[in-house]
């Protein structure tokens, strides 16, 4: 089978890293597959060469080029897919457009939504988002959370939309030497008595670190343990959460790590991981996480109940309350239930959240695209 991936960006980030695992598993099942993007660095591109992807830039430099849309079209005419799947609204809407004129039996067209939000923050954006995924001959939900949210708000068909479950290989989380871990410690000035609460985090508004801080200062108070709020990402919002962290007299306590790439170590180094988002398509961080065998406290909304089984992998806790987030710390003062926590963690996402699950069920989704066009 020849498939083509189009997504808005191939640089670091939650659905950009679940395509190149997806991807992977596809040519190692055999298939060619081509890798197009619309903008960005090309941050991933020598990785997908390496697995042997063909990946194309669109050269997008701002929305309402035309360019990109015929770069596309002529890609999709030279590299003759099967499949066509798109990840991301901008994806969405240029992939719609470049196969105008060509219909669904001709060409299979699958849209994967990778979070519960709105087409895009403009006017029009239910009317555009409902528009293009007319076009769609399946699509792909990353939760219930994420499916339920668009057959209400994009009038999706329920019986027309998969929900396909990121998928990890969990190993690389496993793997980790103990002198790697001691040595990130100490680099962060952190030593083996220190209780370390991390998160792994673009620093946007979505994420609600602001809560973060504020639950991080309440526990302060009552902490029994010595104890670090470690913060591993970069965004707009660095330098006012750290004004934030000085004027709740934290600052002392809080490690901001940057963006890093090295997260299986990261997650190795912690205690207790930790997400306050106010929404979350799935949260692959979470996933990533438990690999590592660690507990979970995390905002009850969207997909992370799907993700977190309240009070077996981690403690749930309602969204912007960080007195409920200090409770939920001072749970996990203790070892023995951080151990009993993560050890569930672990167990889940290697029965629920698997790669090879993942990649046959998105090959199933195709097989009906191409049943229904006869070729199958």
């Amino acid at each position: 089978m020849k498939i083509i991936h189009i997504i808005t960006t191939i640089n670091r980030g939650g659905a950009e890293n679940h395509l190149i695992e997806l991807v992977k598993g596809q040519l190692n099942q055999g298939h060619q597959v081509q890798v197009a993007y619309l903008k960005g660095d090309g941050y991933w591109t020598s990785h997908y060469e390496e697995l042997g992807a063909m990946v194309t830039p669109l050269g997008l430099k701002h929305y309402g080029e035309i360019r990109p849309i015929l770069r596309l079209r002529k890609l999709i005419q030279t590299f003759k897919p099967d499949i066509v799947h798109a990840h991301l609204a901008s994806a969405e809407l240029y992939t719609r457009l470049a196969l105008f004129g060509i219909s669904s039996q001709k060409l299979p067209w699958v849209i994967s939504k990778h979070n519960d939000h709105i087409f895009y923050e403009c006017l029009g954006h239910q009317m555009m988002g409902r528009w293009v995924s007319r076009r769609a001959n399946r699509i792909i939900a990353i939760s219930n959370a994420v499916k339920n949210y668009h057959c209400e708000y994009l009038r999706y068909v329920p019986d027309k939309v998969a929900v396909i479950y990121y998928g990890i290989e969990p190993k690389p989380y496993e793997n980790i030497h103990s002198q790697t871990v001691q040595l990130m410690r100490q680099s962060w000035g952190v030593d083996n008595n220190t209780f370390i609460i991390g998160t792994v985090s673009r620093l946007i508004s979505a994420k609600a670190l602001d809560i973060l801080l504020k639950g991080f200062a309440i526990y302060l108070q009552s902490a029994s343990v010595p104890t670090k709020l470690l913060i591993v990402g970069s965004g707009p919002l660095e330098l006012e959460l750290k004004k934030l962290a000085e004027q709740l007299k934290i600052a002392e306590q809080v490690v901001w790590a940057g963006f890093r790439k090295d997260i299986p170590a990261v997650m190795n180094t912690l205690e207790l991981f930790v997400l306050t988002s106010e929404r979350e398509g799935l949260g692959q961080v979470l996933l990533e996480a438990m690999a590592a065998g660690k507990p979970i406290v995390a905002t009850n909304v969207s997909a992370i109940p799907e993700v977190v089984e309240d009070k077996v992998t981690g403690l749930l806790v309602p969204p912007r309350h960080p007195d409920k987030l200090a409770q939920a710390f001072k749970f996990f003062e203790q070892s023995e239930a951080r151990e009993r926590f993560g050890f569930a963690g672990r167990l889940r996402v290697k029965s629920v959240f698997t790669l090879p699950r993942m990649i046959e069920q998105t090959l199933a989704v195709y097989g009906e695209c191409l049943k229904d066009r006869g070729l199958k």
